[in-house]
């Protein structure tokens, strides 16, 4: 499972990352990308999300899912042609990596 989980989580990274390329390009696809990238992220947070936590009211794990939430939001802002979904894609990103900083990690597990 935990394959998996990085599989997903590299892929969704992998297409913010073309989606914006090409958005900078001012192709049509990147949104495509974007869009798909952001709903793999969704998707793998869901996953990683400990709801006993949520429930306990953890900060941490409310941050996250409040991530979660402003993400969908950000998803649907391309879905009704918001005159802010460039800006709300960003800072979706943004929030994304500094809430979940902790699972970016530049050294080598043992």
């Amino acid at each position: 499972m935990s394959k998996i989980r990085s599989i997903l989580y590299t892929l969704a990274t992998i297409l913010i990352i073309i989606g914006a390329l090409f958005i900078l390009q001012d192709d049509a696809f990147g949104i495509i990308f974007l869009g798909l990238g952001l709903v793999l992220n969704i998707v793998y947070r869901g996953i990683n999300l400990d709801l006993k936590k949520v429930a306990y009211f953890h900060w941490l794990e409310l941050l996250k899912l409040g991530n979660m939430i402003f993400m969908a939001a950000a998803c649907l802002s391309f879905v009704f042609e918001s005159e802010q979904k460039f800006n709300l894609l960003i800072l979706s990103i943004v929030l994304d990596l500094l809430v979940n900083m902790k699972e970016i990690s530049f050294k080598k597990k043992i």
